[in-house]
């Protein structure tokens, strides 16, 4: 059901639809050098699906709203055309109910828990509450040009000597793929982490599985922007980390912040890029009518520059793909 559709990527590359990538500006603005731009569209969802101890989804996990949840959440998708959307608090019903609504995008899923919550709620609307290894509850990605090779799953250990041991162990992980986001080869993760463990960790193992591919990352860091284990993550002028996140301010201006992203009125969800490919173009908090989950959508924009000229980078991104997707071809 959740694959890489590996053939049917190749088709797409070789197609062209690279080459279309969307520029920045109706006329493809570019950066101030005259190099062409673009822009990536991203969005985080911690969707609460199983619900949790503290019952706080209850409301939001009605028949009702179940039905709702697919068709608006894809809608958003569409909406704001998402290159790359994370998900956390995620059941495995959940992803093939919205692979229904959004069949062109590609799903990734790592399965980091059993939950009978996820089964209950979900089956009566999909007979696909478990995945194959007999994980319920987890986290994914959707690209919306498709995934190349194989995805890195890595689950997290409590690294965190700072943290109050009797903080609650959420069902911690890091996902990535690679993918082409906007004009470049590209990688998209997603995490979703306790005080347990730090955020350091999760960049650390993204570090070493992309190198210096560009990166995009979302998720729940159960931390506010001001949290000092955040300023490993924060890059030049707010901490000593290689990322920029979508909602720190307007560019030029950057500030540890954001507009909160639960209904209890905290920033803990974020999405941050690597600094040195893209910059933070604005950022939302969605507010669903009705309300799907305790926490609320996250969504904006980065923009990236070609560099060395736009026909330069694509030949570069489309050489690397292709090959890279022919490689990953059954044999």
């Amino acid at each position: 059901m959740i694959g890489t559709r590996r053939r049917d990527m190749a088709r797409l590359l070789i197609s062209g639809v690279l080459v279309t990538s969307p520029l920045v500006g109706a006329a493809g603005a570019g950066a101030a050098d005259g190099s062409p731009a673009y822009r990536v569209n991203v969005l985080t969802y911690n969707v609460c699906g199983g619900n949790n101890k503290r019952n706080t989804c209850g409301q939001d996990l009605t028949p009702e709203r179940r039905r709702l949840w697919a068709p608006q959440v894809s809608a958003l998708i569409r909406s704001k055309d998402v290159d790359v959307a994370s998900f956390t608090e995620m059941c495995y019903a959940q992803v093939d109910l919205l692979q229904r609504e959004l069949p062109d995008y590609d799903f990734v899923w790592y399965g980091l828990g059993r939950s009978a919550n996820c089964r209950e709620i979900w089956s009566d609307l999909t007979d696909q509450t478990t995945a194959p290894n007999g994980r319920s509850a987890g986290i994914a990605l959707a690209f919306k040009n498709g995934v190349v090779g194989a995805p890195l799953r890595r689950r997290l250990v409590v690294d965190n000597p700072d943290a109050d041991p009797s903080s609650p162990i959420h069902r911690r992980g890091v996902l990535c793929a690679r993918s082409v986001i906007g004009m470049e080869y590209g990688v998209g993760c997603v995490t979703h982490i306790s005080p347990l463990e730090s955020p350091q960790q999760v960049t650390g193992e993204i570090g070493r599985w992309a190198g210096d591919v560009p990166v995009i990352l979302g998720g729940d860091f159960n931390r506010k922007p001001e949290h000092p284990e955040m300023g490993t993550v924060y890059g030049t002028g707010l901490g000593t980390g290689t990322f920029t996140e979508v909602d720190a301010g307007p560019a030029g201006k950057p500030s540890r912040g954001g507009n909160p992203t639960t209904r209890g009125g905290r920033k803990i969800d974020y999405i941050f890029a690597s600094q040195s490919d893209y910059r933070n173009a604005g950022a939302e908090v969605i507010q669903t009518n009705p309300e799907l989950s305790d926490h609320r959508p996250l969504v904006g924009s980065f923009t990236g520059t070609v560099e060395g000229g736009q026909t330069a980078a694509v030949v570069h991104t489309f050489t690397q793909v292709v090959a890279a997707a022919f490689a990953a071809l059954p044999k």
